[in-house]
């Protein structure tokens, strides 16, 4: 009768295949104990490598695919985030030219509360020089307007054509039947401001196209 082998006498590959077996013969939560218990630093170099690897896809997409627009709506009502998709995907069929990856950014997450988190999301919002169009009420907009450009210098020659839905330098956007139809916000006037930091006016009027 062949006498079984202790572990310790077991050449490398006799030990591996050893183990497989018992990886393969355990279920559920005694193979995941298995598992850590003899290659936990394996598993960690495994979970190092796939986080560095997802980062690495990360950067690579975001520098290799275009922002058509930033936009960010304030006070979004309660459970709108599937309109709000939904306004994201249009736009980006609206406004994309079909060239290389493209995106558009749709920041429904801040409000107009006093709150902390409110108040941090609306710093990054008008201070971090990366949005390019806010949708707000009048309180908002009263207290960020020197944020804003004027419509006059974004839409130059075409202001006349927009004209009739600006009035004393703002424009309303709940007068357009298309972006009510989304059903993102419930106050009037829900003024669209152009962020005085903006590069993208020709988007802007590409939008202002969409809505009107």
């Amino acid at each position: 009768m062949e006498q079984k082998k202790h572990e310790s006498d077991m050449t490398r590959k006799e030990k591996a295949q050893l183990r497989w077996q018992t990886i393969r013969s355990l279920k559920g939560r005694e193979r995941l104990g298995y598992l850590w218990t003899y290659y936990k630093s394996w598993l960690f170099v495994l979970a190092v490598i796939l986080v560095a690897f997802s980062i690495v896809v990360t950067c690579i997409r975001n520098v290799t695919t275009r922002e058509l627009i930033s936009m960010a709506v304030i006070d979004v009502q309660s459970g709108a985030q599937e309109n709000a998709d939904r306004l994201e995907a249009d736009l980006l069929e609206a406004l994309g030219t079909g060239k290389g990856r493209e995106r558009i950014t749709l920041d429904v997450s801040a409000g107009s509360g006093d709150d902390y988190a409110m108040g941090s999301k609306r710093a990054v919002i008008f201070g971090s020089g990366t949005t390019d169009v806010v949708i707000c009420g009048s309180e908002t907009y009263e207290t960020y307007q020197e944020a804003f450009k004027s419509w006059e210098e974004v839409l130059g020659d075409q202001y006349e054509t927009y004209a009739g839905y600006i009035e004393d330098g703002r424009l309303d956007l709940s007068r357009s039947s298309r972006w009510q139809e989304y059903g993102l916000t419930d106050y009037e006037p829900a003024y669209m401001a152009v962020m005085y930091d903006t590069e993208r006016d020709e988007e802007i009027i590409r939008l202002l196209d969409f809505f009107f």
